[in-house]
């Protein structure tokens, strides 16, 4: 996959990924804000092909002013720039567990805490009225997304190798 990007006619970029995920052009306009502008335009790609890490690319940041005119052509393989900005989830100061033990007893805690979750939902199915049976459904899920969001998904992109033991428990 390949993007290319041009202001006012005059070629500005060419961006690509080729392996798996998104690439995509961002615009940006600010409106009502005290600080410096925000208004401008940029290429992104997001690779996954290192699941559960992913690898962030930028090509831009190129200002904009009213009257601008944008365009986005999709392109050929071929090739590209270099990004002007990389970073991967790797790198992330909140990945957790530096102890490889640690984080595999995370992942039994979750799991611990997914089945008794579903025990409260099991019970109240049948039991409670419909309405009140969804609120509840809505709040269990809400937890279960936290605990992938804050504890799971900053353990597996420290300790990738339990992706396949987190997805044979269910966890992920």
């Amino acid at each position: 996959m390949r993007l290319s990007l041009a202001v006012n006619g005059q070629h500005k970029v060419r961006a690509s990924l080729t392996a798996a995920g998104w690439l995509g052009a961002h615009v940006s306009l600010s409106n009502g804000i005290e600080s410096e502008s925000n208004d401008r335009v940029w290429l992104n790609a997001v690779d996954t092909s290192a699941e559960p890490n992913t690898t962030h690319s930028t090509w831009g940041g190129f200002p904009l002013v009213p009257g601008d005119k944008v365009e986005i052509a999709i392109l050929a393989d071929g090739d590209s720039d270099a990004p002007t900005e990389v970073s991967t989830t790797t790198d992330n100061p909140n990945n957790l567990f530096s102890i490889p033990a640690q984080a595999r007893q995370l992942l039994d805690s979750v799991k611990t805490c997914d089945m008794a979750l579903q025990e409260i939902l099991d019970r109240a199915k049948g039991v409670e009225p419909d309405d009140e049976f969804k609120k509840l459904a809505l709040a269990v899920g809400s937890i279960l997304v936290e605990l992938d969001r804050q504890l799971i998904s900053p353990t597996l992109r420290r300790h990738p190798d339990l992706l396949q033991i987190a997805e044979d428990m269910n966890v992920r």
